[in-house]
């Protein structure tokens, strides 16, 4: 199979319903599910008492900030396009061990970034005590928040985008949207931005590459876990506000250690993301090919919206 070709299971998937949504349309409809779904989420929380534990808080908070997008989402590929959740990317073909081996890519990650800048001297461990239980606590809220972005972008987005135009643009306008969703967050600059573009890049190859979004979602939930829950650090401009269990601070310069942002907004998550891309095109190649050739219409004009 050529992984980045017109043939992808994930764009097979995206076509396997009764209408396809126009890849303009599909972006229209990635950003509603987002703003109603963040509303919804709002008043969820509005209406329930938030726990004062923080790491059950911050769980709470995860959960019912973000589901309600996902929700919006599998509603509109099964209300008008006609096809249902594992459409997305949730196949059951090894499904385990994709997830499996995307949370311990994601760990793997996050973890050369943060053993660059302490070989670098640019973090050091602060003075607290260490919190296990919190961390395992709002794992879950992580998975939930990261498979809730996958969902979004590298579920539904890129596979309508990418099975009408072509691997390139889906994973193009998918990265976009997906630094485009944090580019208002604490502490943003020119190269945290440049970054998240590059987290979608390989993610969106990622996806593409196993024909499925487990492992995204699992290596997406893994870096933010380690990043905020593990290690300390802000999440894309983020405090968690719970105990990590190795509490590390930044002292080097921002370019390198992301400053406010976090470490993903620095030059040490760019070159742990550089290595990400070309290690799948690499295994891509290896396995299989790279065609990024779109795919011939073959739809009927009515079926399309």
């Amino acid at each position: 199979m050529r992984h980045f070709g017109a043939d992808n299971p994930l764009f097979t998937l995206a076509r396997s319903g009764r209408r396809t949504t126009h890849p303009l349309l599909a972006i229209a409809i990635a950003l509603g599910a987002l703003l109603f779904g963040s509303a919804a989420g709002e008043v969820l929380l509005s209406l329930i008492a938030v726990p004062a534990d923080p790491a059950v808080r911050l769980l709470v908070l995860l959960v019912l900030g973000f589901a309600p997008t996902a929700a919006l989402v599998w509603l509109w590929v099964r209300g008008f396009e006609g096809r249902g959740w594992s459409t997305l990317g949730f196949t059951r073909d090894r499904a385990g061990w994709k997830s499996l081996r995307g949370f311990l890519t994601g760990l793997l990650a996050f973890g050369l970034v943060t053993g660059l800048l302490v070989a670098l001297g640019y973090a050091a461990r602060e003075n607290v005590p260490e919190a296990f239980v919190p961390a395992l606590v709002v794992l879950a809220g992580w998975i939930v928040q990261s498979s809730t972005e996958e969902v979004l972008v590298r579920g539904f987005l890129m596979p309508v985008v990418g099975a009408r135009w072509g691997a390139v643009a889906g994973v193009g306008v998918s990265a976009l949207l997906f630094a485009l969703l944090h580019g208002l967050n604490p502490g943003v600059t020119p190269l945290s931005v440049v970054n998240l573009v590059l987290v979608g890049v390989l993610l969106g190859l990622y996806a593409l590459y196993e024909g499925a979004l487990w492992g995204v979602c699992l290596w997406h939930a893994a870096w933010n876990w380690a990043q905020g829950s593990v290690f300390g650090f802000e999440v894309s401009g983020q405090t968690t506000g719970v105990l990590s269990v190795v509490d590390l601070r930044e002292q080097g310069p921002d370019v390198v250690t992301g400053g406010a942002f976090g470490p993903e907004g620095g030059l040490a998550s760019t070159l742990v993301l550089l290595l990400g891309v070309a290690v799948v095109v690499l295994a891509a190649r290896r396995t299989g090919g790279i065609s990024p050739g779109r795919r011939r219409p073959a739809s009927p004009p009515d079926r399309s919206a």
